[in-house]
């Protein structure tokens, strides 16, 4: 649980930037005996600012640039998908809908900052408390099932040749009926959720795990669990079509309707073995827990940090595509003046020092 003022009784470093992490002391509710440890509002900062006081700004260095990174990874996939020759495709819509759910997430990510920064405002405590947490699940979520259909869409195309330039209505009406599904069975983690204050001014956001537990068990298993079976599935089908038509050395050349699956499955099996094998208190868990809580947090927004390098680079008709955009021809052509200029300086200053040795030569 993450408090807003600091207060005499806080454990000594347990704050950044005016956020505090309040002792179990103060998980205690007053009028019940409940102990919230699983109340966190923001886990990642939480257990940044739960760890040595020394590396929490390495924390937030890592955390900035993978969000950047982020942010650039989905910028240039969007710029790429929205290009005639894929957005008119059906995997083209779905793989536009993941980029921007990436993109929302990263901003979302983004602001884990600045609630740190100004949590002391009232508005940021909402949002920290029933915003932030909402929406980065809807995110995650949304965007797994999207790879998942993306990826059933490439066995269609290989094993029942599918059109790939159907009506492109039924990629939206899919992908909107996800977020309907999505956003409401959700709902629990704005309702579930409670900003309180007592009597000496403290805020805090409780959440009801014990009685959502089962329920959002549940969601996990529909949200990640089963795309990811769907994903290993989909694969083995794919590498079993791939060996029966070619040979193994040119499998590689067919990268692009593997390489997203392993990618995700990798990172969820490892998320997934962590939930079921640590139980995670932030209260009592040492800092070598809280380093693998936080790495292992970021596991699950992995994917669609690395959009790009997952979808568009192992796929060379769309990386032909991503030549073609306005901003790659116009960085190449900056190159291309600059080293044409060097070129040409590098040549009038041999000819500049050959000229003096030829009028020599010719003197004697």
């Amino acid at each position: 649980m993450l408090c807003s003022h600091m207060s005499s009784y806080l454990n000594e470093n347990r704050c950044l930037f005016g956020v505090c992490i309040c002792p179990k002391t103060y998980y205690i509710s007053q009028h019940s005996n409940i102990i919230h440890n699983g109340s966190l509002t923001l886990p990642m900062i939480g257990a940044i600012l739960y760890d040595l006081p020394s590396l929490r700004y390495v924390y937030c260095f890592i955390f900035i640039c993978l969000a950047l990174i982020g942010l650039i990874n989905n910028i240039f996939s969007i710029m790429t998908f929205i290009r005639e020759r894929i957005q008119y495709t059906i995997c083209g819509v779905y793989l536009i809908f993941y980029s921007l759910f990436s993109l929302l997430l990263m901003i979302l990510i983004m602001t884990n900052v600045i609630i740190a920064v100004y949590y002391d405002k009232y508005i940021f405590r909402l949002w920290a408390c029933y915003g932030y947490p909402y929406l980065s699940t809807v995110t995650v979520y949304i965007s797994m099932l999207i790879s998942s259909i993306i990826v059933i869409e490439h066995v269609c195309h290989l094993y029942f040749n599918f059109d790939p330039f159907r009506s492109r209505k039924q990629p939206v009406q899919i992908t909107l009926l996800f977020l309907l599904l999505i956003s409401i069975s959700n709902l629990d983690k704005i309702f579930g959720r409670t900003l309180s204050i007592d009597e000496v001014g403290y805020y805090s956001c409780s959440y009801k795990d014990f009685s959502y537990k089962y329920w959002s068990n549940i969601l996990y298993y529909i949200y990640i669990i089963i795309p990811c079976f769907i994903h290993f599935t989909c694969l083995i089908c794919i590498l079993l079509i791939l060996i029966k038509r070619h040979p193994l050395r040119k499998i590689i050349l067919y990268q692009s309707y593997f390489t997203p699956s392993v990618f995700i499955i990798f990172c969820m099996t490892l998320n997934g073995l962590y939930l079921y094998l640590f139980d995670f208190h932030l209260t009592y868990s040492s800092g070598y827990l809280i380093r693998l809580h936080i790495g292992f947090i970021f596991l699950l927004y992995t994917p669609q940090i690395f959009t790009y390098m997952i979808y568009v680079m192992p796929n060379n008709d769309y990386v032909k595509e991503f030549y073609q955009i306005w901003f790659y021809r116009k960085l190449c052509c900056c190159f291309y003046d600059k080293k044409r200029h060097r070129i040409d300086f590098e040549i009038l200053n041999i000819l500049c020092t050959v000229s003096p040795l030829s009028e020599s030569i010719k003197t004697v």
